[in-house]
């Protein structure tokens, strides 16, 4: 009774030191977009880098629940997923060909919110450190490269381990004032030993895709697509709409379907519709 007491006094304190970080690093978000005073262009490079807060989100940042929908929608198949992210850059002077380097975090957790004792059923941790480029003309941005050094592990150990090395390089490029297109492609290194087929489900690219008709209304797409028999991969969509004109809130429905949402589960196909609040990476936000 009392480790029951214990957990149900633990883990909600814990969600709410996560939501407290995600309300930090949306609202250093909010500064940046709020606060840049130098516009990018093809002379002043340097100048706009350092113009930026050295430390920042990392892709979306949010809170989110909801069903799965394979079988009929209960508590027992419906959970919460929280993501976590922030960038650090890590040099103020330009290295050679106009880059700088950062370290980044991202974490995301999957927590039984539905059941008696609250437990976290996954939470998997992806550091990396990275060299950005941005490219420009005298209109402004017009693409951006990331190439990283990755890992993503879950934590655990014996049969539940899950971790695996890799180098990653992102393209990123705006198409008018509506449009950002990315891809991005990996090649795993070192030992897969915990998950030796993981990029039969995962892959080793995906691609997405932004469309913001709005500065109040976005919606994402991602696709990962695996080189295996029959189809595998992932299609993940999302829908954020601005509920605060004066921070860096929305409110998000995400629809994930397919492989390796988690790792623990990485071979396993899932559905799951969730709903929640997000705080949104405004770094190719070229509408604020």
């Amino acid at each position: 009774m009392q480790l029951k007491s214990l957990n149900n006094t633990f883990y909600p304190l814990l969600v709410i030191k996560a939501i407290a970080l995600i309300l930090i690093f949306s609202f250093s978000n909010h500064a940046f977009s709020q606060n840049k005073q130098v516009k990018l262009n093809s002379s002043n490079y340097e100048k706009y880098i350092k113009s930026l807060p050295s430390f920042t989100m990392f892709g979306d940042n949010y809170f989110i629940t909801g069903p799965s929908l394979k079988n009929k929608i209960s508590t027992d198949n419906s959970d919460a997923k929280f993501h976590l992210g922030f960038r650090q850059r890590l040099t103020n002077f330009e290295l050679p060909w106009n880059t700088f380097i950062y370290f980044t975090y991202q974490q995301k957790a999957f927590w039984d919110i539905y059941e008696d004792s609250f437990p976290f059923r996954e939470t998997n941790y992806n550091p990396s450190l990275g060299i950005a480029k941005l490219f420009a003309n005298e209109t402004g941005i017009t693409d951006g490269l990331w190439f990283a050094f990755e890992h993503e592990s879950n934590g655990r150990n014996a049969e539940n381990s899950r971790s695996w090395n890799f180098f990653s390089l992102q393209y990123f490029k705006p198409y008018g004032d509506d449009w950002v297109f990315r891809i991005k492609t990996w090649l795993p290194v070192g030992s897969l030993t915990d998950n030796e087929d993981i990029t039969d489900y995962r892959g080793y690219f995906e691609t997405g895709v932004t469309y913001t008709p709005s500065k109040d209304l976005y919606f994402d797409a991602d696709l990962r697509q695996a080189f295996h028999n029959g189809w595998r991969g992932s299609i993940k969509l999302g829908i954020s709409y601005k509920i605060s004109k004066k921070s860096n809130q929305f409110l998000y429905l995400q629809y994930f379907g397919g492989y390796s949402e988690d790792l623990i589960d990485y071979n396993q196909h899932v559905s799951n519709l969730r709903l929640g609040i997000a705080f949104k990476d405004l770094f190719f936000n070229f509408k604020n």
